[in-house]
């Protein structure tokens, strides 16, 4: 390779006698070493060119700030460096142990031989280095043209593999049973099924007059305006209200849109949603038929779940019982008390403020509130969130108490927290808009077990919320007075 006369050498030494010694071995072979005086010339030369071989004194390692290990090209270990030394500078040597290097020179009164064996192994290293760029060339190619197969073999299998992917999905949903929302199963679910680039929702509100789309931070999901139907549907998304939504979907979403029309107990449908797939294979070859004859049966459990009579044993008769319930923790039990119920349990109270949603309730006194369709839900999804035992009862409308087991309190406090805190209370608005800005926060605090220490505590809340609501009372007031009884009675 040096006899090519295609290599350069640079030398950075001090004793110039030693300089002429090795530049006369090179000149021999064919080759004029560029001699460095200072590691300041040295650095800008090999960073304009790097040398074939470089032979540095171990005396010139380093030149006031300059540090040879600083080299952009030794930091790489690129540098084929050798480094000369005699005897006096031999301790200096220790200082190259870290570096990548291709062995040392020591001053001798004959360099050719030294010399030849170390560029007979630069030599070797050169052609090892040259094969493997040449290898690293051929194998990127073949990987390029492996990849290129794969890929070919990937889209014939997926158009087969959409057939039986839905079988996957529906998996997914499997493990979601113990969810409280349908549609919180659907964005978690389609969040994770990448082809699907985005998607829709819109259920019909609790009148049956309009379609709603709920509210997602998920970034597949598009909100689709709320939509007046103009009439009601009282059983279920009617032919003309499916086709108003499709076309709004349609110029929303663009075209090219799945529909997925889920069913409750009705003939037609109470939920719609529309898929926009990334790929023409996978809108064609999924099987869209069974994913909705799937989500029916999905949407039915939960359904059934949310509308089945809350168990006799989970709630109080009223506050009443409640009450006595309480003072037999603070007071100890009567006689009766004792004969229909002994106490064996200690329990703790949880209350449940829902002062912020009655005084959005009164400000939007024109708006219906479903009282007792929130009521039902909002228990039955609490106990399927929780699954907790616990006991309840009302106190008015703005608050509920909880009864639970001292060993269950922690968690249900917290789970009641959270659930409380992300529960979608506009819902149950008729005009569900006019509630979306609004900031429902619900408060969740411990009370003594006693009548008289929780009384005390409802009755401070209510007088704040009486006086945050006198005026807002007092404006809804105005617009119930122009309403006309529907019926009116012989006295």
């Amino acid at each position: 390779m040096l006899a090519e006369g295609k290599v350069s050498v640079a030398l950075l030494l001090s004793d110039l006698n030693e300089v002429k010694e090795i530049s006369s071995v090179f000149k021999k072979l064919g080759v004029i070493p560029h001699f460095y005086e200072d590691l300041k010339t040295f650095w800008s030369g090999t960073l304009e060119r790097l040398p074939a071989l470089c032979i540095v004194d171990v005396k010139k390692m380093s030149e006031g700030e300059l540090v040879l290990r600083d080299h952009p090209a030794v930091i790489a270990e690129e540098m084929p460096l050798l480094f000369y030394y005699t005897d006096k500078t031999e301790p200096l040597l220790v200082s190259t142990h870290n570096f990548f290097h291709l062995g040392t020179l020591k001053q001798s009164a004959n360099y050719e031989g030294p010399l030849k064996a170390i560029l007979k192994r630069l030599n070797k290293v050169a052609s090892l280095e040259q094969h493997y760029h040449m290898l690293k060339m051929t194998t990127v190619a073949q990987k390029e043209q492996i990849e290129r197969l794969e890929l070919a073999l990937r889209e014939e299998e997926r158009a087969d593999n959409y057939q039986s992917m839905v079988k996957s999905v529906c998996l997914e949903f499997e493990k979601l049973r113990l969810e409280t929302d349908f549609f919180k199963s659907l964005e978690k679910v389609f969040h994770g099924v990448d082809e699907i680039e985005e998607f829709a929702f819109l259920e019909l509100s609790f009148n049956g007059q309009k379609l709603i789309s709920p509210i997602s931070h998920l970034q597949k999901f598009r909100n689709i305006p709320s939509l007046w139907l103009g009439q009601a549907c009282t059983h279920g998304i009617e032919l003309f209200a499916q086709n108003m939504a499709t076309q709004v979907a349609v110029d929303i979403m663009g075209g090219d849109l799945v529909s997925l029309l889920i069913k409750g107990s009705e003939s037609k449908p109470d939920k719609m949603i529309f898929i926009k797939s990334k790929n023409e294979t996978f809108f064609n070859n999924f099987d869209w038929h069974m994913l909705e004859a799937y989500l029916n049966g999905f949407y039915a459990s939960f359904k059934n779940k949310l509308t089945a009579p809350i168990e006799t044993n989970r709630k109080f008769s009223s506050s009443f019982e409640a009450l006595s319930y309480l003072d037999q923790f603070l007071f100890g039990q009567t006689a009766n008390e004792a004969q229909q119920n002994k106490l064996t349990q200690d329990m703790r109270l949880v209350d449940l403020d829902l002062s912020s949603l009655m005084q959005v309730v009164m400000r939007k006194g024109t708006n219906r509130f479903f009282w007792n369709r929130f009521m039902s839900e909002f228990i039955n999804k609490l106990e399927i969130q929780t699954r907790t035992d616990f006991r309840f009862f009302e106190f008015g409308v703005g608050n509920i108490g909880f009864v639970v087991k001292a060993n269950d309190l922690d968690v249900f406090f917290d789970q009641l927290k959270e659930f409380s805190g992300r529960f979608q209370y506009w819902k149950y608005f008729e005009d569900s808009e006019g509630v979306l800005a609004q900031l429902i926060q619900p408060k969740v605090t411990m009370s003594p077990m006693s009548a008289h220490a929780y009384l005390t505590k409802i009755l401070e809340i209510e007088s704040e919320l009486k006086g945050a609501i006198t005026k807002p009372a007092k404006e809804a007031k105005k617009a119930w007075s122009f309403v006309e009884p529907k019926t009116s009675l012989d006295m």
